[in-house]
């Protein structure tokens, strides 16, 4: 639990910074809706190391495709390395919206505590190396900037058993997640964006299907004071396979 609280202090006291950062500033927010559509795959394939791959995709914003080699350590603590390719939709008409491309190497740790027999919180640190393709004059330029940035994200789960049928167990998932942009290009957007989401959810033993509502307040990286609270509604499904068993 010790990590949990570290992890967690930690990123309170950066949040502070951040979001007082942008409280001190006269806003302007913009409105948004959509749904954020979603798939995630875990196949184990040795005792300590799993393959996870995912897939995002919001009409109007981004598209992000996901893989990573996992690496399982003591206490059901995971840490992953991967690669991740991003369409990112750069605001404008439909007809004239442009979709840059961004090459994202990530590294991540995730850390489960158990709290109660039904109650779980789990712990994900992730870091973001992001190469986004430059925009010069509403056109797509070859070259690419580099910016980093860290995420932190909290998600408490609290299983339903007593709605229980079957093999399936219902749950409820309160989830946030704070980003926050770092490096010497980084000018007066420390704050990146907060992710925070109210879901309910089906687990079988292998496939899970979690829908609700993330709203995503989000800075805007290139003009000051800008903000978008994206108001999605998702449906994701979640996959898990031992790959040992199948050797077997």
């Amino acid at each position: 639990m010790h990590v949990h609280y570290t992890l967690l202090f930690t990123w309170l006291f950066l949040s502070v910074i951040a979001f007082q950062k942008v409280q001190a500033q006269k806003k302007e927010i913009r409105e948004e809706h959509a749904v954020w559509e979603a798939a995630f795959g875990n196949f184990r394939v040795s005792e300590h190391q799993s393959v996870y791959v995912d897939l995002h995709h919001i009409k109007g914003s981004f598209t992000v495709a996901r893989i990573g080699l996992t690496q399982h350590l003591s206490h059901n603590i995971s840490a992953t390395g991967g690669y991740s390719f991003a369409w990112l939709t750069v605001p404008g008409a439909d007809s004239d919206a442009l979709k840059r491309h961004e090459h994202r190497p990530w590294l991540q740790v995730v850390a489960p505590a158990r709290l109660t027999q039904n109650l779980n919180l789990s712990t994900r640190f992730r870091y973001d190396m992001r190469y986004k393709q430059r925009v010069e004059n509403a056109t797509l330029q070859s070259a690419y900037d580099f910016s980093q940035r860290l995420r932190l994200q909290e998600i408490l789960r609290l299983n339903l058993p007593s709605l229980k049928t079957g093999e399936s167990m219902p749950y409820l998932a309160l989830s946030n997640e704070v980003m926050l942009n770092v490096g010497r290009n980084v000018t007066h957007n420390l704050f990146d964006q907060n992710r925070l989401g109210l879901m309910a959810g089906l687990e079988w033993p292998k496939i899970r299907l979690q829908a609700g509502y993330i709203n995503r307040f989000v800075q805007s990286a290139s003009v000051p004071n800008r903000y978008t609270s994206n108001h999605n509604y998702t449906i994701w499904l979640f996959y898990s396979l031992d790959l040992r068993k199948q050797q077997e």
